[in-house]
């Protein structure tokens, strides 16, 4: 009789250890869920003061396509190797909003006012209005920084007259600087970053600002083709 109630004992006994084990381990799932790294988001900054004109130019230049290569499309503030080779994507440091977005948003902020200056009012949407005169397209080949903080930007530019379907002209952008990156991965680190891209794309749309009224001047002072037909 005891061996019998011995094992009565032993089954009663073993169910109930595992759902001891269950609830133990929903309970360390729940707290693991508790603890998880929340999410940074960063955007990109400009340093322009709001602009404050009474009435706007009827000519207008927009942003038209703003191109990035494809490793910078995606959420995460991307960081390169140092080999330059590799390439760190986060999960928990990424973008407030598409990086075509927020330099599109940056570099019409900076040039609002120095267009202005031309009789030219730059739009904060694209250049896809039919009546916009002007569109600049954008191309980026690389932003980006490595981590021994290397950070850099290069990218092209084109101004097209849409009325006359010509191109008024363009060039290219290369700049960089070096930060002190605190301890990698860390969100000081992002931080450093952003804030040295933001200060590249700034410095981007002050060159623009510097060129592009002196590429739409030739266009207006442009003299007038020779009448071939004149004897």
């Amino acid at each position: 009789m005891s061996r019998e109630k011995s094992r009565e004992k032993n089954l009663v006994t073993r169910p109930t250890s595992v759902f001891t084990l269950l609830v133990l381990l929903c309970v360390s799932l729940l707290a693991g869920c508790g603890q998880s790294r929340p999410t940074d988001f960063y955007m990109l900054t400009s340093d322009h003061v709001p602009l404050n004109a009474a009435s706007l130019p009827a000519r207008t230049m927009a942003i038209g396509a703003l191109i990035v290569p494809g490793y910078l499309d995606r959420p995460g503030v991307v960081v390169r190797a140092a080999d330059g080779t590799g390439l760190t994507v986060p999960r928990f440091n990424v973008w407030a909003e598409p990086l075509q977005q927020g330099m599109r948003r940056v570099l019409s902020s900076m040039l609002a006012e120095p267009m202005l200056r031309e009789n030219v009012t730059m739009l904060p949407m694209g250049a896809d209005r039919p009546d916009t005169a002007y569109a600049l397209h954008i191309e980026v080949l690389r932003m980006d920084a490595d981590t021994k903080g290397n950070v850099v930007l290069e990218a092209r530019w084109a101004l097209l007259d849409r009325e006359n379907r010509t191109m008024l002209g363009r060039g290219s952008f290369a700049s960089s600087e070096t930060v002190n990156l605190p301890p990698f991965g860390t969100s000081q680190m992002f931080d450093a970053i952003v804030a040295a891209e933001s200060r590249l794309v700034q410095g981007f749309a002050r060159d623009l600002a510097k060129v592009l009224p002196k590429t739409l001047e030739r266009r207006v002072h442009k003299p007038d083709r020779p009448d071939r037909t004149a004897r």
